[in-house]
């Protein structure tokens, strides 16, 4: 289609603001919403953005503010990522009825198609490369609302005649992003010359740069089939020891490495892994950032930033 105006949701965090800085770059007109007083875009001189400061809990007050003949909306605002708030009923419930009002604004300004995305967290125990046939194993609240908000939303959208696209996300890794994962305490680790204490790391996973990830989201706001279920990912779907050992290798590969050195909590492993065969062929989206180029950005960054900690 062609996509000329586009609302993104969440366009204060982190895949939003990449989102939206691309869609101007690509001569879009982009309506962004923030969360009031978090406006990261001020001081931006550009005549085809257009930043809403609201809670979207009352997004329906703001009707008027939006034009009718946006093309595309991007939901990616949502609250509760954190894993010690994933449980707390009270915050999905916020993000349910979000949804839904998003969804009704949709139907109110005549949008004609909705991108929503998920995450492999909410498939971590299917145990094969994720795609239309994924099914659903949410091990937590806001897992489970992610699904349910899915199947919700592509009804609702259905039944007004929107189309509906949903995108599983794997693991998304970035030069100025800090995640709570494996892959950036290892980096950590050998940085400060320590070892990293890990498991075997026999689980299959798949990690997506970031700039990879939007260009995924473009070319399925502009070629993506309603009712699609694309995964975004780099499809490499490796053990996580392989992607351990390259970060090792190109630190410093005589530093010790404790892989194998902590017992699994459970004896059924996590998978998160990537089909990518349905977005290429309906878009022609393929990564282009590779794992080594990708992570060496990120060691790189990281050194910079120890440099500047350390005077």
């Amino acid at each position: 289609m062609n996509m000329n105006k586009v609302l993104v949701t969440g366009a204060d965090g982190f895949i939003g603001k990449n989102l939206v800085y691309n869609l101007l770059e690509l001569g879009k007109e982009v309506y962004a919403v923030v969360y009031p007083g978090n406006n990261i875009y001020e001081g931006i001189s550009n005549d085809k953005l257009h930043v809403k400061c609201m809670d979207l809990n009352q997004v329906m007050n703001h009707v008027r503010e939006f034009p009718e003949d946006i093309d595309v909306m991007y939901h990616l605002a949502w609250m509760g990522v954190r894993p010690e708030v994933r449980n707390d009923l009270d915050v999905q419930m916020i993000n349910l009825n979000m949804t839904i009002d998003c969804m009704k604004l949709a139907i109110a300004i005549g949008i004609k198609k909705i991108v929503f995305p998920g995450s492999t967290n909410e498939y971590l125990y299917y145990g094969k490369p994720l795609n239309k046939d994924a099914v659903p194993s949410p091990n937590n609240a806001y897992g489970a609302t992610k699904i349910a908000l899915r199947y919700i939303c592509s009804d609702y959208a259905q039944r007004n005649n929107i189309d509906f696209v949903y995108a599983i996300v794997a693991g998304i890794y970035a030069a100025d992003r800090r995640d709570n994962n494996v892959i950036f305490y290892t980096i950590d680790k050998l940085l400060h010359e320590e070892k990293p204490k890990l498991t075997k790391l026999e689980q299959l996973w798949d990690y997506v740069y970031i700039d990879d990830v939007i260009d995924a989201m473009v070319a399925i706001g502009e070629r993506g089939k309603s009712g699609a279920v694309y995964g975004i990912g780099h499809g490499d779907n490796w053990a996580l020891s392989n992607y351990i050992k390259i970060i090792h290798e190109m630190i410093d590969p005589s530093l010790p490495l404790g892989i194998g050195e902590i017992p699994y909590n459970s004896d059924v492993l996590p998978c998160s892994c990537i089909d990518l065969s349905d977005i290429e062929r309906d878009t022609g989206f393929k990564p282009k950032v590779d794992f080594r180029e990708g992570i060496q950005k990120v060691i790189n960054k990281i050194k910079e930033d120890l440099v500047e900690t350390n005077g």
